[in-house]
């Protein structure tokens, strides 16, 4: 947690992606059952280790669950606060592929993706966004140029980072 950034930040950049990396299934299970009151208890929880300066009102958060049954795959659509601030997120997407493993390697293959749609300058980027995705070991990489701050869109372009036939 970088306590000099917002509520907003550390949220979306840590603690839901950690989350949904290290314990996914148990992740839809709250999401599913609880919706939002899920995502205001960590938004909450994040925010009780900052400043007040640095807190963010709840307004504006929403999700989706999607199935993806072509791909035997789930998705999360996360709308979040709007951002404040750059390289701030407005949208976080998560996929749940089917476990891989590998035959005679004890070895589970990665199952979960997850990208961002972060909000930048207008010099980086026409639509003033970037696509980055987040790492099971958190770690913030770009992943592609950003869309129009549409949930379809990005959806539509993350779908296509995942799935790249």
């Amino acid at each position: 947690m970088i306590k000099t950034k917002s509520q907003h930040f550390n949220f979306s950049r840590e603690a839901i992606p950690v989350m949904f990396h290290s314990q996914t299934a148990d992740f839809f299970n709250y999401l599913e059952r609880d919706g939002l009151k899920f995502l205001k208890f960590w938004w909450d929880h994040v925010g009780e280790r900052l400043e007040n300066e640095n807190l963010v009102p709840f307004t504006g958060m929403n999700f989706e669950v999607r199935e993806i049954p072509e791909r035997k795959a789930k998705a999360v659509i996360i709308k979040l606060p709007r951002p404040t601030d750059f390289e701030e997120f407005h949208y976080l997407v998560m996929f749940k592929k089917p476990n891989i493993r590998l035959p005679f390697i004890y070895v589970k293959l990665p199952s979960t993706r997850v990208f961002a749609l972060a909000h930048v300058p207008l010099s980086q980027n026409e639509n003033g966004t970037l696509i980055y995705e987040i790492t099971p070991h958190g770690r913030v990489v770009p992943a592609g140029p950003g869309t129009k701050v549409s949930k379809e869109a990005f959806y539509a372009a993350a779908k296509k980072l995942v799935w790249k036939k």
